[in-house]
């Protein structure tokens, strides 16, 4: 046991000496080729004309979609939760306790908006501006089928 823990010792010591030997080259070589260039502080601050202006993420518009989408949400837990607790079924949903339910409701709304997020950070904001509604449809779509008891 003592040989193999010898043996490991010097692989790993030789391999980061190799390693380190290789790195330090490289940062000679482009020590040698570096010319500072000045900063580029006008550029910087121009806007591009092809590019539309960019918005808040949270502006009039996403809060109003958040609102509506948390309303929905709340009303197709509610309704869910006060079936499961007078024998129904929840279909859509893989558990049939409240508190999964509230916990799945809850995370839709953080995954709706990670979604729009995302959308945003890379310019599509029509998208953006529609992964709200699109899961407040669904979300309708669940009271719906609640409320109607639709097998």
């Amino acid at each position: 046991m003592k040989l193999a823990r010898v043996l490991a010792s010097t692989v790993a010591a030789g391999v980061l000496t190799v390693s380190l030997s290789a790195q330090q080259a490289t940062v000679t070589k482009v020590a040698e080729s570096y010319v500072p260039t000045p900063p580029l502080r006008e550029a910087a601050h121009t806007p591009d004309p092809d590019r539309p202006p960019q918005h808040k993420f949270f502006d009039r518009q996403q809060l109003l979609a958040l609102y509506a989408h948390s309303g929905m949400r709340a009303l197709d837990t509610i309704k869910t939760c006060r079936e499961l607790s007078h024998g129904g079924h929840e279909d859509w949903i893989p558990t049939q306790s409240c508190g999964g339910i509230t916990a799945w409701q809850v995370g839709s709304i953080g995954l709706a908006l990670g979604i729009g997020w995302m959308f945003h950070r890379h310019g599509n904001h029509r998208l953006e501006r529609i992964t709200p509604w699109v899961a407040t449809g669904a979300s309708a779509a669940g009271w719906t089928k609640s409320v109607l008891n639709i097998k």
